[in-house]
């Protein structure tokens, strides 16, 4: 989320050096900037303690972003003026945990408004309250060429989802491709090492109808995107990807998270997005009661209510994908071909 403010932060002061510690270390390197630090966190608090150690170097911005909020201990150790410890995975339950550490200027922070926001404008905020001059702004990617695809009208789907509320299921996706495929694009199924076992199953569940191609980096995700007529996806980090990508058509499936809270706005300026909500009352209330229950803080017979309500919210979502799924793949259809 603190993509979207990087180009403004790094230009808002002369040789201003960031440094980020982040488990996205191949993202950062994807984007085209000079003056960002970047540290990839080992498992081992020992090892990130030696690495700080070694480092010696002043900066003017520390930045540690979800989920290594663990590591607080060690902040000290960073020599910056402003230190932003930032987990945005504690918004989807409704429970920030937001920390500034230096001299921060109050008045200059905007009110900021978990239901209606953005989540990365908590950290434009944070950031404007450190004093830079900070708005969303799309990042610049290195360059990257274009992966020449064999049809102008390729949909590329990306199917996997490691979070089993985000998952759509195998037979949605079937039908949606087979009605793709009928409309008269071309589908390719994109997948990395993690996706790779379930996008070769659902290819062959598809009687080899679809293509699949294998990415093992962001610069090449972002090569096929570049090439691509639209992406589908569940919420998830190819999102973030296709917003940074060329491509000019999004459908992206929410289920527990609001799409106003994972898109910002800019990225409606220079690219189509269908959101797609997978929401009803019974599974709105389910996902109420189990975001209450955290068993890191809760006894131990909780962690066995929370899993009740893990299961119940995935089996509600599943039938309603199920009722609407027509609907759904209409609204895809249509959303393809507008504009042509």
């Amino acid at each position: 989320m603190i993509s979207y403010y990087v180009h403004d932060l790094l230009n808002s002061k002369e040789n201003l050096e960031v440094y980020i510690i982040s488990p996205h270390y191949n993202f950062w390197k994807a984007l085209d900037y000079e003056n960002i630090n970047t540290i990839h966190p080992p498992k081992s608090k020992l090892e990130l303690l030696r690495i700080l150690r070694a480092n010696n170097k002043s900066f003017d911005l520390a930045i540690f972003s979800s989920p290594f909020t663990r590591y607080l201990k060690i902040l000290p150790l960073i020599k910056a003026r402003y230190k932003i410890c930032y987990d945005p995975l504690d918004f989807a339950f409704r429970r920030p945990r937001l920390r500034v550490l230096g001299n921060i200027n109050v008045k200059g922070c905007s009110a900021y408004d978990l239901r209606d926001s953005f989540y990365g404008e908590s950290l434009g905020n944070l950031l404007r309250c450190c004093g830079f001059a900070v708005k969303e702004k799309i990042p610049k990617l290195r360059n990257i060429e274009d992966y020449k695809l064999s049809s102008q009208k390729t949909v590329v789907l990306f199917a996997y989802s490691r979070d089993e509320l985000r998952k759509i299921p195998d037979h949605f996706w079937i039908n949606l491709c087979y009605n793709i495929i009928q409309s008269g694009y071309e589908v390719l199924i994109l997948y990395d090492d993690e996706a790779k076992t379930y996008s070769q199953k659902l290819i062959a569940s598809l009687n080899n109808a679809v293509k699949g191609i294998y990415t093992d980096s962001i610069e090449k995700t972002v090569q096929i995107l570049n090439g691509a007529y639209a992406v589908i996806c569940p919420d998830g980090a190819l999102l973030h990807i296709s917003i940074l990508s060329k491509v000019k058509k999004i459908v992206v499936f929410f289920t527990i998270v609001e799409p106003k809270h994972r898109i910002p706005e800019i990225a409606y300026k220079t690219k189509k997005i269908k959101t797609i909500r997978i929401e009803g009352r019974r599974l709105k209330n389910i996902i109420s009661r189990f975001s209450v229950f955290d068993s890191s803080s809760m006894p131990e017979y909780y962690s066995r209510l929370r899993d009740f309500y893990f299961e119940a919210c995935k089996e509600e979502k599943d039938r309603l994908i199920k009722e609407n799924e027509k609907k759904y793949i209409n609204e895809i259809l249509e959303f393809l071909k507008c504009a042509e």
